[in-house]
């Protein structure tokens, strides 16, 4: 695997002085694997272990081809790949997710990421990292490649989120989740569609994972908020 030499020292003054776990991550290594012409995703979940509410914040660092883009969600959104850090807060004892995306751009090669989380009003002691090691492979020998080509509106939807799926082959279900990981409905596709209308009334305001299945196999994750 390889090392993230620079950026570690960075946060190595921070993991050795990890002695009172206030947060932690679960799992808190991750290896990814997925074919360049798909997104790779390492999900993990963070807990306030204290019995207070704790304002945190992560910090995304990589060692990765200058290519690749990555995008981190946690408990309250997701964020562009411009963004490399962002404050949450959890309250006593609840947990959130954390999320790293990553999408080779059509180029199979190794990257390393780092996400620490930390305590705001106690950095020095209370601190946890999350590490994902991402492995983009050629599709060679892979039949029917799928493409990401998948678009989704009205945002922020509404009564009904309508999903085009023109550059995916094979689709026959999407599926909807909520920020932790969660899946709230499965509507099936009809062979040779190329879009479908989910009604999304019922969900509540705030930010979705919509998942399109390739033959029975996830092709394709985008977000939307429901207003």
């Amino acid at each position: 695997m390889k090392k993230i030499a620079t950026l570690s020292l960075i946060l190595l003054s921070f993991v050795f002085n990890s002695r009172a776990q206030n947060v932690s991550i679960d799992p808190n290594n991750v290896d990814l694997y997925f074919t360049v012409d798909a997104y790779g995703d390492a999900n993990a979940t963070v807990f306030n272990n204290s019995n207070t509410a704790r304002t945190f914040r992560w910090i995304r660092v990589s060692d990765a081809p200058g290519i690749w883009t990555s995008t981190v969600c946690d408990k309250n959104n997701c964020y562009s790949s411009n963004t490399n850090s962002q404050d949450f807060v959890l309250n006593a004892g609840a947990n959130g997710l954390l999320k790293l995306t990553v999408n080779a751009q059509m180029v199979a090669g190794e990257g390393d990421y780092q996400i620490l989380v930390y305590d705001l009003n106690d950095s020095i002691y209370t601190n946890a990292v999350f590490t994902v090691h991402a492995v983009a492979q050629d599709m060679t020998g892979i039949s029917d490649p799928v493409a990401t080509g998948v678009s989704v509106y009205p945002i922020p939807a509404k009564d009904i989120l309508n999903i085009n799926f023109d550059a995916v082959k094979n689709v026959n279900a999407v599926s909807i989740y909520n920020v932790v990981g969660q899946k709230l409905k499965t509507v099936n596709v009809y062979t040779g569609s190329k879009s479908v209308a989910v009604p999304v009334s019922e969900l509540k305001k705030g930010v979705y994972f919509l998942r399109v299945y390739s033959n029975n196999k996830e092709a394709v994750t985008k977000t939307f908020t429901k207003e």
